[in-house]
């Protein structure tokens, strides 16, 4: 890199270099692959603050497949849709067989092997994930859906609070009858404390949207500090992490809010005083960057770096959010390189002579695209039963009344079959609803199980320029981004 070039500052990170750098190798067998022939590909999933990137994928050759990756800590991925919990150390070598004919059926050789079995073990038997929310469904005495809602605050502490009295017993009961390492037993204990004070945040902001109430006296940040710590990464704590932030947000009055939302050195202040713990301070600030690069807003995070350059030190947050920036400043010079892979992800690669069987979400994708050139192609992904959906839909409605007569198309994918009778299907919008398998097509690729309204905006040379939930019409930028690619 040349002087001009961006550069993380690393040497003010944390730790042995020889340690946290330590990678650790995944390979794994299948057997009975004959029961599945079409799946070319295995995939892992690791927890971190972005939506599409955190993924890596495998081909299946032989029967086989590997996956060598720095973990930088003790910490948990997921290998769906086979197995929904990996605990991986530096240095680990772990070896996966799974069967095909019985999917339930997992074995772990190799160094790591013992842990991975007791976590699996700890998820299926001891720890469900059963939390009570503010407002949920539950079957009635006739066995109806029905929505349940507390009448109070405290009625919703006092569930929760005995739910985490029962999971901590199950936890006890694990350690009792498992005997895992003290390692595992931080892990675990970890995965329920933290799911803990995520269900409480969002159940109590639940509880304040619909009753207007303080609910500030019923959660402490100091009371979810300890799990915050270098011994160990449960991917939960991201989650958490970012529940706190919205939490610190939601104590705040609107036009405090306001001011931050576009004040970034004044947020940046903020989140660094939010707390005394330093893991968590470093967590709230990664999350805020993170958040600038899932919305692509490239010029913005090197624009406010300073801060986290500085501040960031622990190796998992530093390093993991510097490949992420490698990747985002890449794909804004040359988006056709991952357009290109998001398109093709079910054609097989040069020098493959793979037989994959075609996606019928990107097919249905690369039909909208190819049916006009030289038109800005947008997105909407969402189904009628979303909230945030429906809220959007009068600034979709009115960014095709503007750009009327422009070379732009402004489309809709529903999830659902109910969209018929919606204002949005209106003159300048196309619509298009997604059968059971282009959903399923759609959803490795884009994450769409992690929220909607999503949107795609496409160049006039049917290339994805952008992707993600920020691209919402309410916001001016969107504007101004379709603006821009209308006039190139």
């Amino acid at each position: 890199m040349d002087d001009s070039a961006f550069v993380f500052e690393t040497e003010n990170i944390k730790g042995n270099e020889a340690d946290y750098s330590r990678p650790a190798l995944i390979t794994g067998h299948i057997s009975h692959r004959e029961v599945y022939p079409n799946t070319t590909e295995i995939s892992i999933e690791i927890p971190f603050y972005d939506r599409v990137s955190q993924k890596q994928t495998s081909t299946i050759y032989d029967d086989a497949f590997a996956f060598s990756f720095v973990p930088y800590a003790p910490r948990t991925i997921s290998m769906p849709p086979y197995i929904d919990h990996l605990v991986l150390c530096p240095g680990d070598s772990i070896h996966v067989v799974l069967d095909f004919a019985d999917l339930a059926k997992v074995v772990y050789p190799g160094k790591g092997a013992e842990n991975n079995e007791k976590l699996n073990d700890f998820f299926v038997r001891y720890y469900l994930k059963d939390w009570p929310g503010f407002s949920e469904w539950e079957l009635d005495s006739e066995g109806e859906p029905s929505l349940r809602k507390y009448e109070h605050a405290d009625a919703f502490m006092k569930a929760i609070k005995q739910k985490r009295e029962f999971h901590l017993a199950r936890l006890d009961e694990f350690i009792e009858e498992e005997r895992p390492s003290k390692a595992l037993i931080a892990l675990c204990s970890k995965e329920i404390e933290a799911d803990y004070y995520s269900a409480l945040i969002q159940g109590l902001l639940g509880y304040k949207n619909v009753q207007k109430e303080d609910v500030s006296a019923f959660f402490r940040i100091k009371d979810a500090e300890p799990l915050f710590s270098e011994d160990c990464m449960s991917g939960n704590l991201f989650e958490l992490s970012s529940n706190i932030s919205t939490w610190l947000f939601s104590s705040l009055d609107r036009k405090e809010v306001l001011r931050l939302a576009n004040d970034y050195p004044a947020r940046i202040h903020f989140l660094e005083k939010a707390t005394k713990n330093d893991m968590l301070r470093q967590m709230l600030l990664t999350h805020f960057y993170n958040q600038l690069l899932e919305a692509n807003e490239v010029e913005r995070f090197e624009e406010y770096f300073a801060s986290f350059n500085e501040n960031v030190t622990y190796p998992l947050l530093k390093l993991s959010t510097r490949d992420r920036y490698v990747l985002k400043k890449a794909w804004q010079e040359n988006p056709r390189t991952l357009s290109n892979a998001i398109l093709n992800a079910d054609k097989p690669r040069d020098g493959q002579a793979l037989t994959i069987k075609e996606n019928e979400g990107l097919k249905l994708l690369r039909s909208v695209i190819a049916q006009e050139d030289g038109k800005v192609l947008y997105v909407t992904i969402g189904a009628t039963w979303c909230p945030a959906v429906r809220q959007e839909q009068p600034f979709q409605q009115s960014l095709a009344a503007d750009e009327k007569g422009k070379p732009l198309r402004v489309v809709n994918f529903w999830l659902d079959d109910g969209a018929d009778d919606l204002e949005s299907i209106a003159l300048g919008i196309e619509n298009y609803h997604l059968t059971d398998a282009q959903r399923a097509g759609l959803d490795p690729i884009l994450h769409l199980g992690r929220g909607i309204p999503f949107y795609i905006m496409i160049d006039k040379n049917g290339v994805i320029v952008d992707f993600g939930e920020h691209l919402r019409p309410s916001i001016p930028e969107t504007k101004e981004k379709i603006e821009a690619y209308l006039g190139e």
